[in-house]
């Protein structure tokens, strides 16, 4: 197969969604020598933050002189995206060859059990597979969905990190904060080292401290009080951190938002712990990692005049920093927001939270046929602003805001990453 075609045999041979359990994924790693088992790894659940916390973590890594293997979900543009090594993606000439060693292994696999392993359970084998043959000295994992069934849980890592948790994806991972935490705190091993994102929730904390003490997994709480914020600007934050007795002074971070400040602190934390593991990671690299990180559709500004913000949020939570986030860096700005979603999300809540606050709403569609339609989220955007427009064509939508703006605005492109991906296109 060519990339053209291993593309087409990923997007329509291979069954995409959600479909529990490990048994798949085990039969297919089993036929191709089990190259997980010989990969150290950071395995990253949680419902926002994971892909920062991953960048920010391998950043770091890369920059104390070790080869880091970086697996993400979902891309934005291309699919070669998911797969980096030093921040570098996986060629398309890999990535076809590897998808042709795997076909005939998942042929195998329905063969002996009756199924085939799912889309993601077969991107994931071959991140395995690819960061093995290049011998990464470690691989920065970030889960699917969920935890507890997600493909990449059938890791060891030698820490598992738990980012914010919210709700999302209740039909499958349950109706409250608790059935969802015990989702995600499936990636806690016996033995292992826990590290914790400042959680909104009481209950999340509650069920990820009481697995821990279960497993015996030595839990690390990052906390807000240990966190001093120096300043901020359009550029970076720089904040002071203190753990284990030390004060790490102006840690500066390109990544903009106060929940990029702690997402930030967790991968800090966590260069820490890697040096009780056997890595050296003076505390210049770990600053230095951080603020080298490069997150794409995470509030970055992708145009300056006009002023232009991207941003992935597509939960509520997601879509509470975002609104937090326009606030403290553009106060005194009117917003114009161009906002596609898929139907699967939680449009009311996010349009309540960041419509309200909009002059201009202009609702477009992502690339998916998962999307909702413009005239759907422009119904239900009416109820919180009055100046509401429809454009499906993100091209036309960021040229009916652009039309629109003013030296007093700024526009931000939010909602699904797909529309994230198509603007970047955009604008690249």
């Amino acid at each position: 197969m060519n990339y053209e075609d291993a593309i087409k045999y990923v997007d329509l041979k291979l069954k995409g969604g959600f479909n529990p359990g490990l048994h798949r994924i085990n039969n297919l790693l089993d036929l191709i020598g089990n190259p997980h088992k010989d990969l150290k790894t950071v395995l990253i659940a949680g419902t926002n933050g994971k892909g920062s916390i991953a960048a920010m973590l391998s950043s770091i890594v890369k920059e104390s002189d070790y080869k880091v293997g970086t697996y993400v979900s979902p891309h934005l543009i291309n699919i070669t995206e998911r797969y980096l090594i030093n921040g570098n993606s996986i060629s398309e000439i890999d990535f076809a060859k590897y998808v042709t060693f795997l076909k005939e292994k998942i042929d195998l696999v329905k063969l002996k059990i009756g199924e085939i392993p799912s889309q993601f359970e077969v991107l994931t084998a071959l991140a395995f597979l690819y960061f093995k043959d290049k011998k990464v000295d470690i691989g920065i994992i970030e889960v699917g969905l969920g935890g507890r069934y997600d493909a990449t849980n059938v890791l060891d890592p030698i820490i598992s990190i738990i980012a914010s948790i919210n709700y999302d994806h209740m039909d499958i991972l349950g109706d409250t904060i608790d059935k969802i935490a015990y989702e995600k705190a499936g990636i806690i091993k016996n033995n292992g080292i826990t590290v914790l994102y400042p959680q909104r929730y009481v209950e999340a904390e509650r069920v990820i401290k009481e697995i821990c003490e279960k497993r015996n997994s030595r839990l690390i709480n990052v906390k807000k009080e240990d966190i001093t914020f120096n300043s901020f600007s359009m550029d970076f934050q720089s904040i002071d951190y203190a753990f284990n007795g030390i004060r790490y002074r102006d840690i500066e971070i390109p990544l903009l938002g106060d929940h990029q400040v702690l997402n930030a602190t967790v991968a800090f934390t966590a260069s820490i712990l890697l040096n009780d593991l056997g890595f050296k990671i003076s505390e210049l690299n770990a600053k230095k990692g951080i603020y080298k990180t490069k997150w794409i559709g995470r509030f970055n500004i992708i145009s300056r005049n006009p002023l232009i913000i991207i941003d992935g949020a597509h939960n509520a939570d997601g879509v509470l920093a975002l609104s937090l986030a326009l606030k403290k860096y553009f106060e005194n700005k009117e917003l114009i927001l161009v906002m596609g979603m898929l139907k699967d999300k939680e449009h009311d809540k996010s349009l309540e939270i960041l419509a309200s606050a909009a002059k201009l709403f202009i609702a477009t569609e992502p690339i998916s046929d998962r999307a909702l339609k413009a005239e759907e989220l422009a119904v239900e955007a009416g109820r919180y602003c009055s100046n509401v427009k429809v454009e499906p064509l993100l091209k036309k939508a960021v040229e009916t805001a652009v039309k629109n703006y003013t030296e007093n605005s700024v526009i931000c492109i939010a909602g699904s990453l797909y529309l994230i991906g198509e603007a970047y296109k955009l604008f690249n």
